[in-house]
């Protein structure tokens, strides 16, 4: 058995360093000529494409951050050499997002650039549904979690899997819709009770 610990400390760590530099391609905008409130707005404005990019990469990392967290907390008993593997495939496509948010906020507007971020955003749901999986197949789950916690969880992760995909498909038809599936997961990833809501309205039962 191996040190869980150590491996939330390194993930806690590489997710602070993440969510750092995505605020690092936002940079103060130099006037060139007179120096009037017309000129300063006018760069102001050029940064949006980038501001929206930091705000998006912001949430999604937030919501990978609350999904690993919650994963470690509450379903996770212990970590063995492939979970652990898992994890730092999954920190590898995390660390991408800068270059990826880079890409989208430079070439915003760009099927491909939404693409690229949208792609980046599926490996890291990919993993996260691989670790998940392994941890239910390899009994490294916690004894006392319920099934309908664990059925919650697979949903979610089903669930931010494929709003990813459909968002790099229909990147070529709308871009802004794009950027919407990318971040559609947060509802059932961070608003409390989602799911349940989702049960009653639709009729259907996880237990």
């Amino acid at each position: 058995m191996l040190n869980k610990s150590r491996l939330e400390n390194l993930s806690d760590g590489l997710f602070a360093i993440v969510l750092t530099l995505i605020v690092f391609d936002i940079t103060i905008p130099t006037v060139v000529g007179v120096h009037s409130n017309t000129a300063l707005i006018a760069e102001l404005i050029s940064l949006l494409p980038l501001l929206v990019e930091f705000v998006l990469s912001f949430l999604v990392l937030t919501m990978f951050w609350i999904s690993h967290n919650y994963f470690y907390t509450y379903f996770a008993t212990t970590i063995n050499r492939e979970v652990m593997l898992l994890n730092l495939l999954y920190l590898a496509f995390i660390s991408l997002i800068p270059f990826s948010a880079r890409v989208l906020g430079t070439y915003f507007g760009a099927p491909l650039a939404a693409d690229i971020y949208g792609l980046n955003v599926f490996l890291i749901s990919f993993t996260n549904l691989l670790c998940l999986i392994y941890a239910i197949r390899s009994h490294e789950i916690e004894t006392n979690v319920s099934s309908r916690l664990l059925k919650q969880a697979k949903i979610r992760s089903y669930l931010t899997l494929s709003s990813a995909l459909v968002g790099i498909f229909v990147a070529w038809v709308s871009f802004s819709l794009a950027l919407l599936f990318f971040v559609l997961p947060l509802m059932f990833n961070i608003v409390p009770g989602t799911l349940t809501a989702m049960e009653k309205l639709f009729g259907f039962q996880l237990d």
